[in-house]
């Protein structure tokens, strides 16, 4: 049997986040050339206790597989390759079918910003590899560092503090 996963974030101003997905982008934004941020593993092992982990990716640099087994003590860690094309098309297609009105989302390019709009919640990474201007737009906070964000799941008043009104 499959545990609840869940996060409920009631802010002062009236909007409500009732997450249960989590979905990052795996280059740019967990990972910098193919390696795994320093803290990630550490935080995800947290953060799936209370959501549902998902990591979508075109893999740029040809290291999901290398990856998956760096996370692999993570239960029910999903993995979604995408296939060639619009990879931006393909990640909203992917939220809307997990439940976009239950998902948080996490990405730093171009291709994420559709996804960042269209998730309840959208937060872009800076990171080493910058982040684009569309990616900034579309998010309802950015942060300098992946942990950063990540940490505002395990800490909600953060979550609170950056988005009240």
């Amino acid at each position: 049997m499959t545990a609840i996963r869940q996060i409920e974030v009631d802010l002062p101003c009236g909007a409500f986040y009732d997450l249960a997905h989590l979905v990052m982008d795996l280059n740019g934004t967990i990972t910098v050339d193919g390696e795994l941020i320093e803290g990630v593993l550490e935080r995800l092992k947290a953060i799936s206790e209370v959501l549902n982990i998902h990591i979508i990716t075109a893999d740029t640099n040809q290291t999901v597989d290398s990856v998956r087994e760096q996370l692999a003590s993570i239960p029910d860690i999903v993995f979604h390759s995408l296939k060639s094309g619009r990879g931006d098309l393909q990640k909203l297609e992917y939220i809307e079918s997990i439940g976009r009105e239950h998902t948080a989302a996490i990405g730093n390019g171009c291709n994420d910003a559709l996804m960042l709009k269209e998730a309840a919640l959208g937060l872009c990474i800076m990171g080493r590899e910058g982040a684009s201007i569309e990616a900034l737009l579309a998010s309802n906070a950015v942060f300098p560092h992946i942990c950063d964000a990540l940490d505002i799941f395990l800490k909600p008043s953060r979550l609170i503090a950056t988005l009240r009104k």
